[in-house]
């Protein structure tokens, strides 16, 4: 396959088989998040994972739009440590590029997920603090939802030429 196909084809997985992921997959996975960039390579993310299906209740309880974790094999929750990051603000992109990082290699893997967002929901934030029992300068940024697929969805247009600019906002990248 095509290496952009991996991108061009990923989806947000909501139903999974009962298949589990293998603990080695997860560490595969979590080693690709750990090679996102981060400002100033500070690195600043912490991951923590759940396995434990009464956990998994407990996410589906204090999450509204968590339902799929039903069927998941695994949630990853990716959190920013405030004491680790390069400056005020930057966990919250690194956290995204680890984030996304790691919903690109479970594609690549054959495995579904889905970012079911948590910052910067206050409420949802302090849910999670709760439930995983995390210090105060750790923050709990995206669930991600990982299992085997249950479903297929087929890759929507999703290129707009029209938001393309060449050195100015006036002039487009792309001659219509």
């Amino acid at each position: 396959m095509d290496e952009l196909e991996y991108i061009f084809n990923r989806r947000s997985i909501r139903k999974f088989t009962d298949r589990k992921i293998d603990d080695a997959l997860i560490g595969k996975l979590l080693e690709a998040a750990m090679y996102a960039p981060s400002a100033v390579n500070s690195q600043p993310w912490h991951f923590v994972v759940v396995d434990n299906r009464k956990m998994m209740d407990r996410i589906m309880e204090i999450h509204p739009y968590a339902a799929m974790f039903r069927t998941a094999s695994h949630g990853i929750v990716v959190c920013g440590d405030e004491q680790l990051q390069h400056g005020d603000g930057y966990w919250v992109v690194d956290c995204g590029a680890a984030t996304q990082t790691l919903l690109l290699a479970a594609q690549t893997m054959g495995i579904g997920s889905c970012w079911v967002g948590i910052h910067p929901r206050k409420e949802r934030k302090e849910a999670f603090s709760r439930l995983l029992e995390l210090p105060p300068h750790v923050n709990p940024f995206a669930l991600v939802a990982l299992g085997y697929p249950a479903e297929t969805k087929p890759r929507p247009a999703r290129f707009k030429p029209e938001r393309v600019k060449r050195n100015t906002w006036n002039q487009p990248y792309f001659s219509r």
